[in-house]
């Protein structure tokens, strides 16, 4: 009874999640057609590559320290408001001092990756950095907490604001690349600053350094952050090799196709989010066999909605784009099987990160890097956004496959087991479905399972 209660609540968890990502991906595709339809293909493709540029450049200093967050909190008890403070000081020095460092070279990155951009924009783009890098780390912190109002509400707010602001910029005020990029900035900041408020709430934020939690979180996050690092060069280096190798346009094209494929990766990255802590605070054996049954049900859901998706997609495209991005359909396509190998990789991540065994996923996506650059490299000239887009669909499959082999030695469960639903999953899941009570967009946690966070790091 006690276990089926456990399942229940993640799996209402995880809905409330996924339902909050959802909304970020309906307003993001509604954004999406507006600067699709007023920029082009060409202007649009270089918002995507400027609007990518401080996500990408925030994890080369996370340094894993949303993951050691979560760690630190939930297994070593450590003040929640000493790790806030903390990621603060971290985030603005180690953000700030990339940004600056960046913005100095801004003659050689204009010149190879943002061809027309000004160095305003660049400057506005760099801007966000430190603010990325804050709101990555108070993410870890309510995930700790388990707080997923707060963190859902972070989730779709920045998109309800972007479809506002672009409209504004863009339909009425008709300011162009330059003011996507600006209201782009304005959002981020303003949203760093309303993030910063509700964690100040439960873990306030004070001036003073412990050094000794420091040191700890930087430890354990050392190899999140390789795995991290190379998993956000994995996931995006395909756009900064087709605006290198091919033009800005390419990447107008191809961005649309990420962006919606991306919507399958919701499913596993809701459930992986509320996994995470749970695994965390469980013993070897019991984080197993919820990773187990996790990977099984989300591959299924994930396979389910890529077939629906395979089939509607093209036509979305028309609809919503224009005829303009018809070329945008065939890439689209092509990285569907990937994207369901990588929502296997991303709940089995959350598995070998809650036990401090990250060097296997450091190993997983380095061996997917490399394939997609050298992939990448061959393919996109020959093949154009089609070519990156089978490269992304083979390194995707490659970095599931090893996550996948690791997994079934050390856990014990066989590949079945971990990818194939069974009669019991199926049930759980008309059960969910059937639920009399809707699962609120923003669901949070009963307070009850919120661990005391208060002990100080011993």
């Amino acid at each position: 009874m006690a276990e089926g209660r456990r399942q229940g609540a993640l799996a209402r968890d995880s809905l409330g999640v996924f339902g909050a990502q959802i909304a970020m991906t309906v307003f993001g595709v509604l954004t999406g057609i507006i600067t699709a339809r007023v920029l082009g293909p060409r202007d649009r493709g270089l918002f995507n590559v400027l609007m990518l540029l401080p996500i990408t450049l925030s994890n080369f200093v996370k340094f894993g320290i949303p993951q050691a967050n979560v760690y630190f909190m939930r297994r070593r008890g450590a003040a929640a408001s000493d790790v806030a403070s903390n990621s603060v000081w971290i985030a603005l020095a180690l953000g700030g001092g990339l940004a600056l460092g960046c913005y100095g070279a801004r003659d050689w990155i204009l010149a190879r990756f943002f061809p027309g951009a000004s160095p305003m924009m660049l400057a506005a783009a760099l801007l966000q950095l430190p603010f990325v890098v804050v709101q990555a780390y108070f993410l870890g912190v309510l995930q700790a907490q388990e707080r997923f109002r707060e963190y859902n509400i972070q989730t779709v707010a920045p998109t309800v604001l972007a479809l506002v602001g672009m409209a504004l910029a863009l339909l009425w005020l008709k300011l162009g690349l330059a003011g996507a990029v600006v209201t782009q900035t304005a959002i981020v900041l303003g949203i760093t600053v309303w993030i910063g408020m509700r964690v100040h709430r439960f873990a306030p934020l004070r001036l003073r350094w412990n050094g000794r939690l420091a040191r700890g979180m930087f430890a354990f996050g050392t190899k999140s952050y390789l795995q991290t690092l190379a998993s956000t060069l994995h996931f995006r280096i395909d756009q900064y090799m087709i605006v290198y190798l091919l033009n800005p346009t390419e990447v107008g094209y191809y961005g649309v196709a990420v962006s919606l494929t991306n919507l399958l990766l919701k499913i596993s990255d809701a459930a992986g989010t509320v996994l995470f802590p749970r695994l965390a605070a469980s013993a070897e054996r019991d984080a197993h066999a919820a990773t187990s049954r996790v990977c099984r049900t989300t591959l299924f859901v994930t396979v389910a909605v890529a077939l629906a998706y395979a089939a509607a997609g093209p036509l979305a495209i028309r609809v919503l784009y224009g005829q303009r991005f018809v070329p945008s359909i065939r890439p689209m396509l092509l990285m569907l099987p990937g994207i369901v190998m990588i929502s296997l990789y991303l709940i089995l991540t959350r598995n070998f990160t809650s036990r401090n065994r990250q060097e296997v996923n450091i190993v997983a996506a380095f061996a997917a890097l490399a394939i997609n650059v050298g992939c990448n490299w061959v393919l996109i000239p020959r093949w154009g956004i089609a070519g990156a887009a089978v490269s992304t669909a083979i390194s995707y499959s490659v970095a599931a496959l090893v996550l996948l082999a690791v997994f079934v030695r050390e856990s014990g469960h066989t590949v079945a087991e971990t990818v194939v639903i069974d009669r019991g999953d199926v049930e759980a899941l008309l059960r969910l479905v059937r639920r009399p009570r809707p699962v609120p967009l923003v669901a949070g946690l009963r307070a009850s399972t919120i661990p005391d966070t208060r002990r100080k790091d011993a």
